[in-house]
């Protein structure tokens, strides 16, 4: 039987956070910003944290070079309820993204993939699969789990008794024909994915966001859990039913993260007993809460009281 744990698999690097940047400067010249943020990063990094930080046991797996940076990481690391497996690359570095923000903007992002290259399957240990769930996020940075190599991570965690979790990313190639047939391929082994609204329109190419899920949820026999940004989130089940979640009205503070703090919140609210459309609810409010509070104040969000419809 699945342990009552989530293991999270992928990417966990440095982000180097530049604020107040709606262009580059031009080539040759300097611009001051009003701050520069380093802290630990990467859809799994951040996933997992967020689900420690909710009393949630936790096994984060990912591939990391023997630099400075994994120095930070792995303090960083260092919370109550999380294990961390970090796989030493003795060639490649570190991974490191840098994000550029400017309120009103979408955020930029530029990645150096390093270790997270030449991570793979023999990274996973076999008992971090007996799970509740087993989550492979950044899919797209993560090129030794793409494709039939999903499709047997996820195989291996059915077996296990897990149920599989997915969180893509934007890919760096667009959302070309053989990027979709891939990824399409593979969600048939997925059984909750976690995209946003422009991901999952990038990939059915559907005329919104609730058409799309729906006919993926069908087609795949997956849960699609779709965040909408400030609007909030929805969740299609292949049976056809349909939820949606608004967000409330808040200060935005810092909304990096938001995402992956909305896919921790669902997953440990499952974990505890609440139907799926209990979790979005508090999924929501979960996330609304977050970009309203500072990074420092983050570890003390906690889940709020499920309010059943």
């Amino acid at each position: 039987m699945a342990q009552h744990t989530i293991t999270v698999i992928g990417n966990t690097n440095l982000d180097i956070m530049v604020s107040g940047v709606a262009d580059l400067p031009a080539p040759g010249t300097e611009r001051i910003v009003p701050g520069i943020d380093i802290r630990v990063g990467g859809s799994a990094g951040n996933l997992a944290i967020r689900c420690a930080g909710l009393g949630q046991p936790t096994t984060l797996i990912s591939r990391v070079g023997r630099d400075e940076s994994t120095v930070l990481v792995r303090s960083a690391l260092e919370i109550n309820h999380l294990e961390s497996i970090l796989v030493l690359d003795e060639e490649l570095p570190s991974a490191v993204t840098v994000a550029v923000e400017s309120p009103g903007i979408d955020r930029a992002f530029l990645s150096s993939l390093g270790a997270m290259a030449s991570a793979g399957l023999d990274d996973v240990p076999a008992a971090a699969l007996s799970a509740e769930f087993v989550v492979l996020a950044g899919y797209f940075l993560l090129p030794g789990f793409r494709g039939k190599n999903l499709e047997a991570l996820c195989d291996r965690a059915r077996a296990a008794g897990a149920r599989t979790v997915l969180d893509t990313g934007w890919p760096p190639q667009g959302w070309t024909e053989p990027v979709r047939a891939e990824l399409l391929a593979a969600l048939r082994t997925v059984d909750v994915f976690l995209p946003n609204d422009d991901e999952l329109l990038g990939l059915t190419d559907a005329g919104s966001v609730r058409e799309g899920a729906l006919a993926l949820a069908a087609e795949t026999n997956t849960v699609i859990a779709v965040k909408l940004g400030s609007r909030g989130a929805a969740l299609a089940t292949p049976e056809g039913q349909w939820y949606e979640e608004s967000t409330r009205p808040v200060r935005v503070v810092d909304s990096t993260g938001a995402g992956d703090g909305f896919n921790a919140a669902l997953l440990v609210s499952v974990i505890r007993g609440s139907s799926w459309p209990e979790a979005l609810r508090i999924a929501v409010a979960y996330a609304t809460t977050l970009v309203s509070t500072p990074a420092a104040q983050r570890p003390g969000v906690s889940l709020p009281e499920v309010t059943r419809a």
